[in-house]
């Protein structure tokens, strides 16, 4: 063999082992690569050369799928419409004949068939005709989705609402789904957007500009935008994307890549995608990390707490508030019994950890990675703040949203909460969203700020000893550390000008001195 055909099948050898190591995301393998490298439009076109070609399961075939692609994990219809249904897949309530909601399930085109002419093979997609329920579907009618206050219909509990449009650029009617859900609905729409990137052009909705980029209006997009930001990629969705893949052979590249989206319509247009490097953070982490894969078989009945661990206790009145102290949020009824605090893993404030829980009590390190965030009680009675001292800012609800957010100003209504308890349940209500509090997400792990609906959250109580001795540190070069009376690290790390921005009145500790906030 000559040196040139030695050189070629090196070459064509390093070629095929790079293949068989480049892999996306979800199992996906090569299947995206042709759009390996592309910038916005020509992403979108890429994407759809790689996902439009897909088996038609039949609109009657779409029963059966549900079977696969729709089960909760209690083995009921998973229903994005109503959060009060409990339906048996394939059983009586199968396309059932309404009268309110709860009596059936049918197949709704999240985008209204009405809009493609009952088109094939859009009609039959398995990634947009999800099952619902019956009565919800009807009232949503053909409507587009939006934001609205529901004036004309809202389902149980008001998950669903029809009415008129309250955010700028449309002023019709829309469905506006739930917070829980509106990411999800956000992804298929971008699906539909780039699998049909032939055709939609000549659809026509009020969400739709009758053209192949940027297929949406403007006022669409960005709310399309903002919902996949506010509710990212969940379990669910992966599953059900997984699913959707082995029964109809094309997958949703918005699911599969969090954040796609802005590679497309927002602010990442300009950025080249890599289908098996790609520059997207895991909106999923691990809710119950395992943190001892190789445990001791015969463990210490009595193990001594970690280097540093602290303890906190379980508190039920707001006789037990203490401005200046330090809490947990911690969800006790999390997925599998696991309770789980909130955590900051990768930036993200409702990423969780779990924690060990023992007669209402939880020792742990905190504000370290995998640990969860110990966050300072400030304010006053009626309008509290929760002030992160690893981040230094305090916990915000900013818009009309799920997503916790950062915010530096302890002064402004968004980072103010009123605490009360239910039971051993705290409500920890955003006063600038009085339909908001902090609560669990059972079904895609995170805490956020959700209207009524989802697991509720405890607050565990730091134990504080008497006295400050030993205890007062001055921090790093140019900063220093604010403590209480009672040698409670209240911050840490912050500029001296800043020390005490946003505490309440009372008396405060820095290296050796006292000073008093008015």
């Amino acid at each position: 063999m000559n040196i040139r055909k030695k050189t070629f099948l090196f070459y064509a050898m390093l070629c095929m082992a790079a293949q068989m190591f480049a892999q996306g995301p979800n199992g996906s393998g090569t299947y995206y690569q042709p759009a390996n490298g592309r910038k916005g439009q020509s992403l979108k076109t890429a994407l759809y050369g790689v996902i439009t070609k897909h088996t038609n399961v039949g609109y009657d075939g779409l029963w059966s799928c549900y079977h696969k692609t729709d089960r909760r994990a209690d083995g009921k219809l998973w229903d994005m419409y109503s959060n009060t249904t409990n339906f048996v897949i394939g059983g009586s309530a199968q396309g059932h004949n309404y009268s309110k909601e709860g009596d059936g399930y049918n197949r709704e085109h999240s985008m209204p068939k009405s809009w493609f002419n009952e088109g094939s093979p859009m009609k039959s997609d398995l990634v947009h005709v999800v099952p619902t329920d019956g009565y919800v579907n009807n009232r949503r009618s053909n409507y587009p989705f939006g934001e609205t206050d529901g004036g004309t219909y809202k389902s149980n509990g008001g998950f669903s609402k029809v009415g008129t449009c309250t955010t700028s650029g449309y002023s019709g009617v829309v469905f506006e789904p739930n917070d829980e859900y509106k990411g999800d609905f956000a992804r298929i729409y971008f699906y539909m957007a780039t699998c049909y990137e032939d055709k939609i052009q000549g659809w026509s909705s009020p969400m739709l500009a009758g053209n192949k980029y940027p297929v949406y209006k403007d006022s669409a997009i960005q709310m399309l935008l903002r919902w996949a930001e506010e509710d990212p990629v969940s379990q669910k969705e992966i599953d059900r994307n997984n699913a959707a893949y082995e029964l109809q052979g094309n997958r949703n590249p918005f699911v599969d890549y969090p954040g796609l989206e802005q590679y497309v319509w927002g602010n990442k247009k300009d950025v080249a995608f890599s289908y098996d490097n790609y520059d997207g953070t895991n909106p999923n982490p691990d809710p119950n990390p395992d943190p001892d894969p190789d445990p001791n078989p015969d463990p210490d009945p009595d193990p001594n707490p970690e280097e540093g661990a602290v303890t906190y206790k379980k508190i039920t009145s707001t006789a037990d508030l203490q401005t200046g102290t330090a809490y947990l949020i911690v969800c006790e009824d999390a997925k599998e019994g696991v309770p789980v605090a909130m955590g900051a893993s990768d930036g993200d404030i409702r990423s969780v950890v779990a924690v060990d829980v023992k007669n209402g009590t939880i020792t742990t390190v905190v504000n370290e990675e995998g640990k969860p965030r110990q966050m300072i009680l400030g304010g006053s009675v009626g309008a509290y703040t929760f002030y992160d001292e690893k981040e230094n800012v305090y916990l915000a609800l900013t818009s009309d949203g799920n997503k916790i957010h950062y915010q530096s100003d302890a002064s402004a209504n968004n980072a103010k909460w009123t605490v009360t308890f239910s039971g051993e349940n705290a409500n920890i209500k955003s006063n600038a969203y009085s339909n908001r509090s902090i609560q669990y997400n059972i079904s895609a792990p995170r805490f956020a700020c959700y209207k009524p609906g989802q697991k509720p959250v405890m607050l565990y109580k730091k134990e504080v000893t008497t006295g400050i001795s030993g205890t007062m540190t001055g921090g790093t070069l140019g900063k220093v550390c604010v403590y209480s009376l009672t040698g409670v690290l209240v911050r840490s790390n912050v500029d001296r000008a800043n020390a005490f921005k946003g505490l309440p009145k009372g008396i405060y500790i820095i290296g050796k001195n006292k000073y008093v906030v008015r």
